[in-house]
């Protein structure tokens, strides 16, 4: 996987991938268990992009930036620079991401609106930079959205200390700077604005959404 910022045509809208870091080859084998490398090599279009030649799959969770309606988007915000994790892959990062969204055209004062489609770790990081000792939102102008089940449901994790971190220095300070919007998904979705909708997609987590 390059770390370069491609992008691609949709309709109407150019979006662009931003990509972070790679992710550890044992997220595949979690996350996928049956794609075993006999089962990868039977589909040649995996590899390079998406499989090496050994058949290990080669995953990211990239953010995805781009422009309608008057607004300027990103979906996800990836890892995180210096944030407390208890993945050795993700602990402590220094990336230059947020220089990869400037050279793709959305420098972080220029984000209108930050859309979270889960607030699993690897998708929340960069909502927050530290600061001054403490973490602030990476995106002051930008509202952040995400379904009000997936807040709930993680604002209440107490299974792990691990899930709580990511909740306080990636989740809560965004909220404590009201910057924080949360929406009910019905089965029809939530139109942002007109070609841009959140559709409820729970199963990765409870409130997983899809854009």
């Amino acid at each position: 996987m390059g770390l370069a910022a491609p992008s691609w045509t949709v309709g109407d809208l150019r979006i662009h991938r931003v990509d972070e870091v790679p992710l550890p080859p044992p997220t595949g084998r979690w996350l996928l268990p049956d794609a075993t490398a006999q089962v990868v090599a039977r589909h040649d279009w995996l590899r390079p992009d998406f499989a090496d030649p050994s058949g290990v799959l080669r995953l990211a969770s990239p953010s995805f930036a781009f422009s309608i309606g008057g607004l300027r988007v990103l979906v996800d915000t990836g890892i995180g620079n210096g944030k407390t994790r208890a993945n050795p892959a993700w602990h402590d990062l220094r990336t230059d991401y947020l220089q990869r969204l400037t050279d793709a055209g959305f420098p972080p004062d220029s984000i209108d609106l930050v859309i979270l489609t889960h607030l699993h770790t690897d998708h929340v990081g960069w909502n927050t930079r530290k600061a001054a000792g403490a973490w602030v939102p990476t995106f002051p102008n930008a509202r952040y959205l995400t379904s009000r089940t997936e807040r709930e449901f993680w604002a209440g994790y107490a299974m792990d200390e691990a899930r709580a971190q990511m909740f306080r220095d990636s989740v809560q300070p965004v909220e404590d700077a009201g910057l924080l919007d949360l929406v009910h998904l019905p089965d029809e979705g939530h139109e942002v604005v007109p070609g841009l909708r959140l559709l409820p997609t729970p199963g990765h987590t409870p409130g997983h959404l899809a854009v």
